[in-house]
This record gives C-alpha cells, structure tokens and sequence, in this order.
C-alpha cells in the first residue's frame, strides 16, 4: 500500500474507482492529538486504466505541487 508525508506525518492514501476510467487518490493525513492541528486531505482525480500508474501519478503531482514532502509505492 502507498504512503505519503507531509513534512514527518505519515499518511494513508487511498485510491477508489469514480465513475468510468477516473480515480480519486486521497492522501489522509492521522487525526491529529490532543492540541495538534488537524492536515487537511488532498485529493487528486486523474483518469487512467491501470490503477497503479494513477496511484504514482497522483502522488507525483502533489509532491511537485508542495503538498506531500515524499511518498513510498
């Protein structure tokens, strides 16, 4: 499964099938703990047929757009 960081934040990052050939890739940051901010989710939607290359591409985008730091395939 993908992971994401922001900055030292590990994140979940799910992809789900929309309609058609399109894919959401959401990276979900943890809740946060008591006192913390909270991150807010980033989302990507992309078309494509096979899923692992959305997944990559998704991730690419956001950490060239400054939201995600890295992120591991």
């Amino acid at each position: 499964m993908a992971r994401a960081f922001i900055g030292s934040v590990e994140c979940q990052v799910q992809v789900d099938k929309d309609l058609g050939d399109s894919w959401a890739v959401t990276v979900v940051p943890p809740r946060p703990r008591k006192g913390e901010q909270a991150l807010a989710s980033r989302v990507v939607k992309l078309q494509g047929e096979d899923r692992d290359k959305v997944t990559a591409g998704a991730l690419e985008i956001l950490q060239k757009h400054g939201q995600i730091d890295k992120f591991e395939l």
